[in-house]
């Protein structure tokens, strides 16, 4: 059943936002659990594929922390050491050939999900909408930052 909305100019972005976050996250991390990662194990592991030298638990908690809270990322660490995907040595870590293996799998699960979020979106309206969205929370006092 579709049901008639008030013009979009009426509507409150708050709550695009929110449901569009819900979705996008709802999505994802069912599509990375079917691969076997959980999203906050991703994020771990797409830093780790961003720096090959490795990196300390304090510049990994810093750069993908804002996604879920500081805790998450903690416990993804010691996930991803669990399951054999990421190695400490000394005080950085560093993916193993099998987290290598796996980060290809789930990286190759966010390609897909991009293109599906991204199917008849132009760049152009893209990026519009990443620098509106950007200015609102600047508009409100708000404060982010994606690496």
């Amino acid at each position: 059943m579709t049901r008639e909305m008030q013009p979009p100019i009426r509507q409150p972005i708050g709550f695009w936002t929110v449901r569009a976050g819900e979705a996008i996250g709802r999505r994802t991390r069912a599509r990375l659990a079917d691969v076997g990662v959980a999203q906050p194990e991703w994020w771990v592991l797409h830093q780790l594929s961003l720096h090959p030298a490795g990196l300390d638990d304090d510049t990994m908690i810093a750069t993908v922390g804002p996604n879920a809270g500081d805790d998450a990322i903690v416990a993804a660490i010691a996930s991803v050491i669990a399951n054999g995907w990421v190695e400490r040595r000394g005080d950085r870590l560093w993916s193993t050939s099998a987290g290598h293996d796996r980060f290809e799998v789930a990286a190759q699960v966010q390609r897909e999900l991009e293109a599906e979020r991204r199917h008849g979106i132009s760049d152009d309206d893209y990026e519009t909408t990443i620098r509106v969205l950007q200015r609102t929370i600047a508009n409100v006092g708000g404060d982010a930052w994606h690496w």
